[in-house]
């Protein structure tokens, strides 16, 4: 491709993705059960949600990951800004397309191009690339691949691959204590027990607010656009900021009217801003999303962090214990827990089905779906498993196959 070519191509591409989030927005912003509390998230979207964008918002020093594997807190101890970089925008995966394998995850794909579409967004900051699956582990080189030069600090956060593994636990241990010191060397700010304790206090009041928030949904009350609105925001403001506006969001979700009809469990690859297609189509087929296990929602955060000990050290093992048994993610080889968190997390609602989504290219979540297929079949829930990317061309079949689910549900 030509320098003018492209250059236009990217033009074009630019204006596609904006395009894509204010449509996105209106949507929103014009449903029936709009409330004037979820302007704060519309807003932190249109204002743009690049890693500069965000720095500039929080005014404090943005440290880029890949995956929630890296515990926030440390971030924020050692005076940081953790930012989880996605992109929802097929417009941006577009871009990246030609430079990468066919078949790849499309998260990480369109983040590669929004970085491309923006290219001082974030390749000047520092990195941490938590190794939680092969495309994770390849980002570096895909980025290259890209044309884009990684100028920032990059700091590789080697994930054990077994729960219940002591030498495991010691490992991780010691990555997260490694992950301390690279961040405390970025911000020059040690962190010891009064900073470690004061962000452990932060976090755990946000994890308090997205539980009541969590509960409004178990109660039908809560519905999926905007619970994956609100947890996608998590990264882009201040951590106060954003607990804050979700405890005044809270008053309204807990008294709107119940919906439980229909109501499915939703898991599988992460949903990300724009791309919101399979919630809507989910609404459409007259589904209600009553919990997930997607790391972009519910497992936005990991359970409470159980401190024994409130020495440094112990601070420091609590944190990582809690992020490494908390952590659902199919990449583990050892996590016969899956099935049973699903459906514990389902206890106490009219959930009646699965549906599991898999992202094309996102390989472990494609081979957990037939691992979990029979057993929550046996358990007595019926099951949809349903193959998608981010483009728009099987919204039809999708919908179709949805609505046949619902008729299934309504038959249980």
């Amino acid at each position: 491709m030509t320098g003018e070519r492209e250059r236009q191509l990217k033009l074009r591409l630019e204006e596609k993705s904006r395009a894509e989030v204010a449509r996105e927005l209106a949507l929103l912003s014009s449903r029936d059960d709009y409330r004037p509390e979820l302007e704060y998230y519309l807003g932190l979207f249109q204002a743009g949600f690049s890693p500069a964008r965000v720095a500039q918002r929080v005014g404090l020093p943005v440290v880029n990951l890949l995956c929630l594997q890296a515990p926030l807190e440390l971030f924020s101890a050692c005076g940081l800004h953790p930012y989880k970089v996605f992109s929802g925008s097929p417009a941006a995966g577009q871009f990246a397309a030609p430079n990468l394998p066919a078949l790849m995850c499309p998260m990480l794909k369109a983040a590669l191009g929004a970085l491309e579409l923006e290219p001082t967004a974030g390749l000047s900051q520092p990195w941490v690339l938590p190794t939680t699956c092969d495309w994770v582990v390849k980002f570096r080189e895909m980025m290259g691949l890209c044309g884009l030069d990684l100028s920032g600090p990059l700091h590789w956060l080697e994930l054990p691959h077994l729960k219940e593994s002591p030498r495991a636990r010691d490992r991780w241990l010691a990555e997260v204590a490694g992950l301390r010191v690279f961040l405390a060397g970025l911000s020059g700010r040690r962190p010891a027990r009064g900073e470690l304790s004061a962000s452990l206090a932060a976090f755990q009041k946000a994890r308090r607010a997205l539980g009541r928030l969590v509960e409004a949904r178990r109660a039908g009350r809560a519905p999926a656009v905007w619970f994956f609105l609100i947890a996608n925001s998590f990264f882009l403001d201040r951590l106060e900021s954003w607990t804050a506006a979700l405890e005044a969001a809270l008053p309204a979700f807990q008294a709107s009217a119940a919906k439980t009809e229909n109501q499915v469990f939703l898991a599988g690859s992460p949903i990300y801003f724009p791309n919101f297609k399979l919630l809507h189509l989910l609404e459409a087929a007259g589904l209600t999303v009553a919990a997930d296990d997607l790391c972009s929602s519910e497992r936005l955060l990991p359970a409470h962090v159980a401190v024994a000990d409130p020495s440094e050290y112990g601070l420091l093992q609590a944190l990582a214990e809690s992020y490494h048994q908390g952590c659902l993610c199919p990449t583990f080889g050892d996590n016969e827990r899956r099935l049973n968190n699903i459906i514990g997390a389902a206890a106490g609602t009219a959930v009646k089905g699965v549906v599991f989504q898999v992202l094309k290219g996102c390989h472990p979540y494609d081979l957990e779906s037939l691992a979990l297929e029979e057993p929550l079949k046996r358990s007595g829930w019926k099951f949809l498993r349903l193959e998608t990317d981010y483009a728009a061309e099987d919204d039809r079949n999708l919908l179709n196959r949805l609505e046949a689910f619902t008729g299934a549900l309504g038959r249980a």
